[in-house]
């Protein structure tokens, strides 16, 4: 999605600018208004990024796209440090990769990697990678990569880091997606589910009577931290509707009161 259609502005818009188109767009698309659910988020999620100068200017220039599928090791990290210029006088890079779940980019992670260097020695180095780490990042740690050639400066190791998919949730850069099946009866009524969070512990979502299949609930402060700004991002809730299974009885009274809202709409 490009956040500046998505608000009708020009990327040399100005913040005033940005603002005015998005209080006209959010009137015009609120819920509450008969508006689209799904666009009324998608026009919150870019004037989000669009009002703060850090993000925006992170948005328009985003880090270059890193081939983790790569065959050859060498090129994931010559695409993202560029190829072989002049350099000063030192010894060469360690390169590694490091697995990561879903739930390790939430909190960080902790981990012992043992790698060899050039002259054969093996040694290890504990690590912190921090929460939010993206996937297909290089993280360069300085200092601890090879030192097999005496009298120069240590190379750094360089960590890339791939982040598996997850079963439940898809990452959508700091927020996180999920989709739910809920009784079409139920979404007439109002309801509620318990989604199981990263941590383990129970997020209650409220889904109000007369929601419809298709509708994007958006759950702040529950998604993953950014590593811009430190910001937790939100829980994006899509709602599944599915048709229960009725006995003829209850296909009779779904049928009455089919027909009893049919009169009262005339």
């Amino acid at each position: 999605m490009d956040y500046y259609k998505r608000l009708g502005v020009g990327r040399n818009a100005s913040p005033e600018d940005i603002k005015k188109a998005y209080k006209k767009l959010a009137m015009q698309h609120h819920p509450d208004k008969g508006g689209n659910q799904k666009t009324f988020q998608e026009i919150n999620e870019a004037y989000d990024t669009l009002k703060d100068p850090r993000k925006r200017q992170q948005y328009d220039n985003p880090q270059p796209e890193i081939n983790v599928n790569s065959s050859n090791f060498e090129d994931v990290f010559s695409q993202f440090f560029g190829g072989r210029g002049p350099r000063q006088q030192r010894n060469p890079d360690i390169k590694l990769a490091v697995d990561m779940t879903l739930e390790e980019v939430l909190t960080g992670k902790d981990v012992l990697v043992t790698y060899m260097l050039r002259n054969g020695q093996q040694t290890n180095a504990s690590l912190r990678i921090h929460a939010g780490v993206n996937h297909g990042q290089v993280i360069r740690f300085k200092g601890i990569g090879d030192n097999s050639i005496p009298h120069i400066q240590r190379g750094d190791l360089l960590v890339l880091c791939k982040v598996k998919p997850h079963n439940r949730f898809e990452r959508d850069r700091h927020h996180l997606r999920i989709s739910v099946k809920i009784s079409v009866l139920k979404l007439m009524l109002g309801t509620y589910v318990d989604i199981v969070s990263l941590t383990g512990s129970p997020i209650r979502v409220t889904i109000p009577k007369g929601t419809n299949p298709g509708t994007i609930l958006s759950v702040a402060g529950h998604g993953l931290p950014d590593l811009s700004t430190n910001r937790i991002g939100n829980l994006y809730v899509t709602i599944k509707g599915t048709l229960p299974t009725l006995t003829l009885e209850q296909e009779r009274k779904v049928k009455e009161l089919d027909d009893a809202s049919d009169n009262r709409s005339r």
